[in-house]
């Protein structure tokens, strides 16, 4: 379905630019100049023009959710695929808002086989505003938009260089590395959300809730203690096997944890690392374990987090981690 490119008449951050952008004289809609009106006015007829001729009503995307024209042409231009997909019929409210992302609750298509979805739509901002985010990128391998390996030396270099273009594909990369992780995870068993799609900054995956609540995390609910020790238990075998997928969360704790009617899933991907990559994936690792028995200690549960690491990363994080070192300092002699 064509759309209204928010690009033209939107900053990065899906702000009102305040001065119409010239379009090429092929390009359609032509709007009326700017000067003089209100960003509201503006908005209003990018909307008018999305559900004018050039596109059919019966194929209008049309949520319900009540936002501000602001918002609500992000969401016609980064949601509307997964409509076009026969992914989402509706978008119904807004879960969750951040700084990093906004989660939508969206209606499911009954194609999905779900009643409802998330869809995680990343703010650009926060690509700018990565904290961090070096110690987990080192020696990640970098993906485009199709989910394939960077294998052009030129786009590796224009990352390394900061251009416009590496910056570009380093949120691409960012973005399919969580999807790719949830795939992965998901397939194994691992208690996440079942990841259905994703493209334009955003990820649609399973949803926990319901269409008035959404699932709280774990630091939001008082269990009780027989509770507490089965989702402890069962979260320390979620990090083992991400172990032996080599999989480290890398942002492990009470925080990343949905809990909804007994049951819970592990959310926040997009820093996870591959222990056979990272070279500070045992550092990494034995704070999410930290993290996570912290939070256990109120239900009286005492495990020791630097013995519980140690443990679980000397039966599954050594041998990769030493095949690792021998890389580096291969790769370091290489460079002599």
């Amino acid at each position: 379905m064509p759309r209204i490119n928010p690009k033209l008449f939107l900053d990065e951050d899906f702000e009102y630019v305040g001065e119409r952008r010239k379009l090429h004289h092929k390009q359609r809609p032509v709007l009326e100049s700017s000067a003089g009106r209100s960003d509201h006015a503006v908005l209003d007829e990018l909307l008018r023009y999305e559900g004018s001729g050039l596109v059919g009503a019966e194929e209008a995307f049309l949520p319900t959710f009540t936002s501000s024209r602001h918002e609500r042409e992000w969401i016609l231009s980064y949601l509307g695929a997964f409509y076009d997909r026969h992914l989402i019929l509706d978008v119904l409210r807004k879960a969750k808002g951040g700084k990093e992302a906004t989660v939508y609750c969206c209606q499911a298509h009954p194609q999905t086989g779900l009643e409802l979805l998330a869809a995680k739509v990343y703010r650009p901002r926060m690509f700018r505003n990565l904290r961090n985010d070096a110690r987990y990128r080192q020696r990640r391998d970098l993906i485009d938009e199709y989910g394939k390996v960077v294998r052009d030396r030129r786009m590796t270099l224009a990352v390394q260089k900061g251009t416009a273009v590496g910056k570009k594909l380093q949120h691409v990369s960012w973005l399919q590395h969580e999807f790719k992780t949830l795939q992965l995870l998901y397939q194994a068993g691992l208690d996440v959300p079942r990841p259905l799609a994703e493209g334009s900054n955003t990820i649609l995956m399973e949803y926990l809730g319901d269409s008035r609540v959404t699932a709280p995390t774990l630091n939001e609910v008082n269990l009780e203690q027989g509770a507490a020790r089965l989702i402890f238990e069962r979260l320390l075998w979620n990090i083992e096997r991400m172990l032996e997928l080599h999989c480290v969360h890398g942002d492990l704790s009470a925080y990343n944890v949905l809990y909804w009617e007994g049951k819970f899933k592990i959310i926040d991907f997009p820093q996870a690392v591959d222990l056979r990559q990272n070279p500070d994936a045992e550092s990494i690792f034995h704070r999410d374990v930290q993290r996570l028995c912290q939070y256990f200690w109120r239900y009286g549960i005492r495990a020791r987090p630097g013995r519980l690491a140690e443990q679980l990363w000397a039966r599954y994080g050594r041998l990769q981690a030493a095949t690792l070192e021998g890389e580096l300092e291969e790769l370091e002699e290489a460079e002599r």
